[in-house]
């Protein structure tokens, strides 16, 4: 009787502080494991014999080869992201700007390994699982996430 009582101002009170948190902005980690990644998001991404930065607007909907607007092409070939002062300039005017540390590959999944910024505001880079996010319907080439920015 008494928890039967309590339950509408405990669900209440939890209500209030979940419509009260930025659940967009967060991206939420338990155990080593990325439960979910909501927000705009950046993917620096390495298919077989190319990289791109992939812009999504949905980070948990970003499971899709994207459109011209969506991807840059930092430079020919498999660029190493593990740099300071990264950039690359997508076809609509937008740039992105990365610093990722150099031993990036070194932490867990998931850490945060740098820093970034577009033409509106910042961003925190962590460390992806290399899961593959898309096949690119052009040559079949599987392309990984290998570092996320939210």
């Amino acid at each position: 009787m008494f928890i039967s009582k309590l339950a509408p101002i405990y669900m209440t009170g939890l209500i209030a502080s979940v419509l009260a948190s930025p659940l967009e902005t967060l991206a939420v980690h338990t155990e080593g494991q990325a439960l979910a990644k909501r927000a705009e998001g950046i993917h620096l991404v390495n298919c077989r014999t190319y990289s791109l930065v992939v812009y999504c607007s949905n980070d948990s909907n970003c499971n899709f080869f994207p459109s011209d607007a969506n991807k840059c092409v930092p430079t020919k070939g498999i660029l190493t992201w593990e740099i300071p002062n990264g950039l690359c300039a997508f076809n609509t005017g937008e740039s992105f700007h990365w610093n990722i540390r150099s031993n990036a590959q070194s932490q867990e999944n998931y850490s945060v390994v740098g820093s970034g910024n577009n033409n509106e505001r910042g961003f925190v880079i962590r460390k992806d699982d290399k899961h593959v996010m898309f096949t690119d319907p052009n040559n079949g080439e599987q392309c990984s996430s290998i570092y996320y920015a939210v």
